[in-house]
């Protein structure tokens, strides 16, 4: 049962128990006394009645006396029982129009406060989820905002790597590039220059290859040890299937860290991904829940699979050259554009079928094996960059399954 319906039917049900509640005690404290008044009047006079009839059967009165006594008893019990009736019929409509005014009065002014002080639009999701939108940062805005600052003041490195940064979560690897660049024009920084080799392997598609491997290679000679150095070679081996590069990188990082630190443990799952798919034991988890996590994500890795065949629509085959690179990948539902498996071949394969799953993926810490549900697409790229350009030929499966298998994904539409 949804839980905002379980919400209000209880306030409900809790008023109107309160309400009837007062209801009864208003009423009841309205009319007892008076009724009990006149009760206990009208037993009075019955008594006397009575010993006045004894006394004359017994012959202690006279009949006349008998008479204009009764007489006047009935009269003065007349005359109480009357007051008292007017005194219950008077009060009587007051009460009932208390009661009312309260069974009316108690649920609205219960709402209003709700209103008021309360979050009514938490009752609805969706106003919810677009109230958590909004209070989101605005990336965009705050991107656009300070490159302009930075057109008139263009002497902060930091404020660049801010930038660049900011235009990477965008996923808009073309604008990071320049801010990364210029950072490092104004500074020489070994880290720096990682993130920007890093983001122009994410421009590619995953591709560390040319670039930023050299990149790479001069800081690592540079300081054999460098943390940022280590972590980024061993997710570009990984990314290009040399796994036992990986696996060496990434124990000199892990070296590097204390089991209290808390990136050891997305580090610990890496390495053994990259030590399962390089036939290697992985490494024995050091506690009962350590090993169960282990075996947890073995076991949904197993399942993290998609599979299929890509083909594209016979009117759209005088339009692509057999140079053209084909990628196959599939994203997050939630609309992140970072790939979390992907697979790159080229046109002149197709059709042919592919196999998405978590050595297909770009990063260890964002794999397949994470979602339920995915988009799956495919693209046709002239210019081989990952980036989707307006003019690309491209398919596209929505919510699709992780697991599911003999997926037909087919090139029909064109990105604008």
């Amino acid at each position: 049962m949804n839980s905002n319906f379980v919400f209000l039917l209880s306030a409900l049900a809790l008023t109107a128990v309160v309400v009837v509640v007062l209801m009864w005690s208003l009423l009841r404290s309205r009319l007892a006394p008076e009724q009990k008044h006149a009760q206990a009047n009208s037993k009075v006079y019955r008594q006397q009645l009575l010993d006045l009839e004894k006394e004359h059967a017994q012959g202690a009165i006279s009949p006349s006396s008998f008479e204009l006594t009764r007489a006047e008893l009935l009269g003065r019990m007349l005359e109480d029982t009357a007051q008292a009736e007017d005194a219950v019929d008077a009060k009587s409509p007051r009460a009932l129009v208390s009661a009312i005014v309260l069974a009316v009065f108690l649920p609205v002014a219960a709402m209003t406060t709700y209103v008021w002080l309360g979050q009514p639009q938490g009752l609805d999701p969706q106003m919810t989820a677009a109230e958590d939108a909004q209070q989101q940062p605005d990336l965009q805005a705050m991107a656009d905002s300070l490159a302009q600052k930075l057109q008139t003041d263009s002497g902060d490195p930091q404020r660049w790597v801010m930038l660049g940064r900011t235009y990477r979560a965008l996923n808009q690897y073309d604008k990071a590039l320049p801010a990364y660049q210029k950072a490092l024009e104004l500074k020489e920084d070994d880290d720096i220059a990682l993130e920007r080799a890093e983001v122009l392997a994410l421009r590619r598609g995953g591709d560390f290859s040319g670039e930023p491997w050299a990149v790479i290679r001069q800081v690592l000679a540079k300081n054999a040890l460098h943390f940022n150095g280590l972590a980024l070679a061993g997710s570009a081996s990984y990314a290009q299937g040399d796994y036992k590069k990986a696996i060496q990188y990434w124990q000199q990082v892990r070296s590097q860290l204390n089991e209290n630190d808390e990136e050891l443990k997305g580090l610990d799952i890496a390495l053994n991904t990259a030590r399962e798919k390089a036939g290697e034991a992985a490494l024995a988890p050091k506690s009962p829940a350590a090993l169960q996590a282990t075996t947890s994500a073995t076991v949904s890795a197993s399942a993290a699979v998609i599979s299929g065949r890509v083909s594209i629509d016979p009117s759209l085959n005088a339009k692509i050259t057999p140079t053209d690179v084909v990628f196959v990948y599939a994203t997050p539902t939630d609309g992140q554009k970072m790939p979390l498996a992907i697979l790159r071949k080229t046109a002149d394969n197709l059709p042919f079928d592919f196999v998405l799953d978590d050595s297909s993926a770009m990063n260890p810490a964002s794999k397949l094996s994470s979602q339920t549900k995915v988009m799956l697409k495919v693209r046709i790229s002239k210019s081989g960059e990952a980036m989707t350009r307006p003019g690309d030929w491209m398919g596209v499966l929505e919510n699709v399954a992780v697991g599911s298998r003999n997926l037909k994904l087919v090139v029909n539409q064109q990105a604008p």
